[in-house]
């Protein structure tokens, strides 16, 4: 039964020392103070295992303390680090039976302190140092020692801010009535010089040595190392609490020995990194270790130098996957307590890896994550590496740097910049995981083959970085690549010639060669009404900063490596938008698509790409012909997936009157210039139930005397709702033929395109009105040759206004069955699928430009000519419309 009155032996000093609290008269809070603090080594040299002294005295009169001591602290500088690993332990069971009777064993000795006491002792007692288990939480290590019969626990914390130690007695006996300490921590507790001061807690109370020294029996392993570089100014902060005033502390710094030799120590990190996935082209994690052997032999021997800054090049190929930003969140400086002591609140959304470090000094391995950081404006890719347990609150930043035109990646571990680098705490080994799985942060190498992870570790010693490379595999999926991306497109609604949405989607697999030039070819009828749309002006479009009411449509993409890519935009972040805008690189028109490149806590600004939309002016068929498509942003290569175009403008998108079988086609060109042409199927429908009702109105002006030389002008009217026009016939009355002396030099085909036809050429001019226009379309008409193929020159109307369009007319005669006489035909043969309300053609007259020439007097003859309309639906209408003429008017 004797354990439990041992046990108790802290409760009765505690009941002891709040009845002598009760019984003393408190002290004026300025008299308790610190007189003065010291340190000392007993070897400078940079990493040696050598005693550390420190000691302190407090203020007082006549022997006696200006107050009780409560707490004491001693704040070490970064570097100064010790492994009480290394050394045998003193249980608290062992540790706390009274200084008569304590128990610890020999070899957990780990030091001595000479502490001063007034009151009744008033005597100086050297006492032993126990190292003794750490009770966990925020504690990373304890000692105890005795003060005379009063026991005190030295706690040893990290500071969260700098990592150095902070060595703290709290609750101190003040029955004690402590003067002064000067406590050594030994450098090699087990070493032979220590043996004179190996002493029990009841030899200090009767102020014995135990004659003769006494071994420790352990080996001489080092407890302690200096600091391992030599161009920091350390000090040792000492602050004291007094019982009568705990909230008026005082603190003294003392210069810490400076630390030389640098140049003499050991450094040698190797590093292996692997990704999680073997495969090419494919999303990854990654696993790296670092391991920097640490030298634990005892003097001569020095600590190994600790690693103040470390970058690692991964291999060019090896990417940030897009995909890895969906759902992705952050953590702030703020939400990680960086440079301060608050305990680490990140989101399990940033958790992006894990990480497991093998510190000496702690008897377990140190495990924590690894977080995204919040990116800031130039720096967007970075990460915490986090641990918050057995003491530790480690919050080590580090960044990840982006070449801008390969996407090859660094990552700089610079340390923290009150430091000036990393944490002067050894490890020997840090295993740093990096989430695999569909959106892994990473892409691999597209190739198989050996690659290279470059890496340079810099010691604190200041020697030279270690430099080198390590190897990793790329093995499996080795026969990626092609390029044959897929289209499906077309309008919600097909009916013939109603107005409805359009979408197109392209689509590309995982592991083909990425589009770098995109055109889509839509088929003749499908168009557009820009009529009242507004234009974004030149101004705005390079920044996609168009007003709201020129946007016709919108935009999705999924980008990224794997079966979970990225789609954008994401939920939340700024929506996407394409507008109508006006001539660009030679188009009449252009669209601007606005893309934030926004994914989880990344903002990648906005990406804005501009496409010709240009029209065929034979046929009116669109080509849209995109700039080219950006490969890599802020240093992150863009994988395309899938591109979602959706023009959803109310009104604007019109289907074709003609429901024959047509296609959409895509024309795309790869990086690696491969192309590929996948087309879409399209049809129109009901486009029988579309009536088709033209009317056309000639008409000869002037002379209507044979030999005379008229003007003509034909007006073609047509209401909304109808089928378009295919093709049209006129054939003149027997009264009109061409006078082949006007037939003067007329425009070759190549003039034409070069747009410099000769002024006989002209002939007149025509004007065509369409509801999709805002204008119409004017130019003039000319006579133009047609190589041969036909025996007179074809009548080309050249019509112009926000676009351009070419209606071509084929001239011949032909025999009026059962006569001699022939008749004046004009085929159009190819009319665009697209509405026209009106269309006027006015040709000159006159005996120096009439094209056309009476064969008799007007007024005496059938003036009727024959018409033949189709509808692009198929319809046919014939009509004989009566040539208006002056006939009955001329006086």
């Amino acid at each position: 039964m004797r354990a439990p009155v041992r046990h108790s032996a802290l409760t009765a000093l505690v009941a002891t020392v709040a009845l002598l609290l009760w019984a003393t008269p408190a002290l004026a809070a300025t008299d308790y103070k610190l007189e003065s603090i010291s340190v000392d080594l007993s070897s400078q040299q940079a990493g040696a295992h050598a005693d550390l002294t420190v000691g302190f005295e407090l203020a007082e009169e006549g022997g006696v303390p200006n107050g009780f001591t409560r707490d004491l602290f001693f704040e070490l500088p970064p570097g100064v680090i010790g492994n009480p690993q290394t050394q045998p332990l003193c249980t608290l069971a062992q540790f706390d039976r009274g200084a008569e009777d304590m128990e610890c064993p020999v070899g957990s000795q780990v030091g001595v302190s000479e502490i001063r006491l007034a009151g009744t002792l008033n005597t100086t007692f050297i006492e032993p140092v126990y190292n003794m288990p750490s009770p966990g939480g925020d504690i990373v290590a304890r000692f105890g020692v005795y003060a005379g019969p009063y026991p005190s626990l030295i706690n040893i914390r990290v500071n969260p801010i700098d990592y150095s130690l902070v060595a703290a007695v709290e609750g101190a006996p003040s029955a004690a009535e402590l003067l002064s300490a000067r406590t050594t921590f030994w450098g090699v507790p087990a070493a032979e010089i220590h043996d004179d001061l190996r002493l029990t807690p009841k030899e200090a109370l009767e102020h014995k040595l135990p004659p003769g020294g006494r071994d420790s029996g352990e080996p001489e392993v080092p407890f302690l190392s200096n600091p391992t570089d030599c161009t920091l100014q350390r000090e040792l902060t000492a602050t004291v609490v007094s019982y009568e005033a705990p909230s008026e502390p005082d603190s003294k710094t003392a210069p810490f020995p400076a630390i030389g030799g640098c140049e003499l120590l050991e450094f040698n990190p190797t590093l292996s990194v692997r990704p999680t996935n073997s495969e090419a082209a494919a999303p990854t994690g990654l696993d790296a270790t670092l391991r920097i052997p640490q030298n634990e032999n005892p003097p001569p021997a020095r600590a190994t130098s600790t690693l103040k800054s470390a970058v690692v090049t991964l291999p060019e190929g090896m990417t940030i996957n897009p995909a890895a930003g969906d759902g992705l969140g952050s953590c702030s400086a703020t939400e990680v307590g960086f440079e301060n002591t608050q305990p680490p609140r990140c989101p399990d959304s940033a958790k992006i890896g894990s990480v497991e470090i093998e510190v000496p000094a702690l008897a377990e391995t140190l495990k924590g994550a690894i977080y995204q950081r919040t990116p800031e404006d130039g720096k967007l890719f970075r990460f915490w590496l986090v641990t918050d347990e057995q003491g530790v609150r480690l919050k080590l930043p580090a960044e990840i740097t982006t070449n801008l035109l390969t996407g090859q990646l660094t990552t700089v571990f610079s340390g923290i910049p009150i430091l000036g680098g990393n944490p002067q705490v050894p490890f020997e080994e840090l295993r740093l995981h990096v989430f695999g799985g569909p959106r892994a942060p990473l892409v691999t190498p597209s190739q198989c083959g050996t690659y290279q992870s470059h890496y340079e570790f810099a010691p604190w010693s200041g020697r030279p970085a270690t430099v080198g490379d390590a190897p990793m595999q790329i093995t499996t999926g080795c026969n990626k690549g092609g390029f044959s991306p897929r289209l499906s497109a077309g309008t919600l609604d097909s009916r013939a010639g109603e107005f409805s949405p359009f979408a197109m989607t392209l689509t590309r697999s995982d592991g083909e060669a990425n589009p770098r030039e995109l055109a889509v070819h839509l088929p003749q009828g499908l168009l557009a009404k820009l009529a009242g749309v507004p234009l974004c002006p030149d101004a705005l479009a390079p920044s996609g900063d168009c007003p709201a009411g020129s946007q016709v449509g919108r935009l999705t993409a999924a980008t990224g490596v794997g079966g979970a890519p990225l789609w954008v935009p994401q939920p939340g972040k700024e929506p996407t938008a394409v507008y109508l805008a006006g001539p660009y690189k030679g188009a009449p028109y252009s669209v601007v698509s606005k893309v934030p490149a926004q994914a989880g806590p990344f903002d990648l600004g906005t990406v804005v790409n501009r496409a010709g939309i240009y029209v065929d002016p034979n046929n009116a068929t669109a080509t849209i012909k995109t700039d080219p498509l950006p490969q890599i942003l802020e240093g992150v290569p863009i994988a395309y997936r899938t591109i979602h175009v959706s023009v959803d403008r109310p009104n604007f998108t019109l289907n074709p009157t003609d429901c024959q079988a047509k296609e959409i086609r895509a024309t795309l060109t790869a990086t690696n210039g491969q192309t590929a042409s996948p087309t879409a199927g399209f049809q129109a429908t009901n486009c029988a139930k579309l009536p088709y009702a033209p009317k056309l109105r000639l008409a000869l002006k002037g002379s209507t005397r044979r030999t005379g030389h008229p003007a003509v002008r034909a007006v073609l009217t047509q209401k909304p709702g109808q089928a378009n026009t295919a093709k049209a016939t006129v054939l003149m009355p027997t009264s009109e033929f061409i006078d082949q002396d006007h037939i003067n030099n007329p425009c070759t085909r190549v003039q034409f395109a070069a747009e410099d036809c000769p002024p006989l050429s002209v002939l007149g001019s025509a004007t065509a009105t369409t509801p999709l226009l805002d204008q119409p379309l004017k130019g003039r008409v000319y006579f133009r040759s047609n190589g041969g193929e036909r025996e007179l020159p074809d009548i080309v109307a050249d019509l112009r206004g926000p676009l351009r369009i070419v209606l071509v007319g084929f001239v011949d005669s032909v025999p009026v069955k059962g006569t001699e006489l022939s008749r004046l035909r004009t085929r159009f043969q190819n009319v665009p699928d697209a509405p026209v309300t009106k269309f006027t053609m006015n040709l000159f007259g006159g005996k120096k430009k009439g094209l056309l020439e009476n064969s008799r007097n007007l007024c005496k003859t059938n003036r009727r000519a024959e018409l033949i309309l189709t509808g692009q639906n198929g319809l046919v209408q014939r009509t004989k419309p009566r040539i208006a003429t002056s006939c009955g008017k001329e006086k």
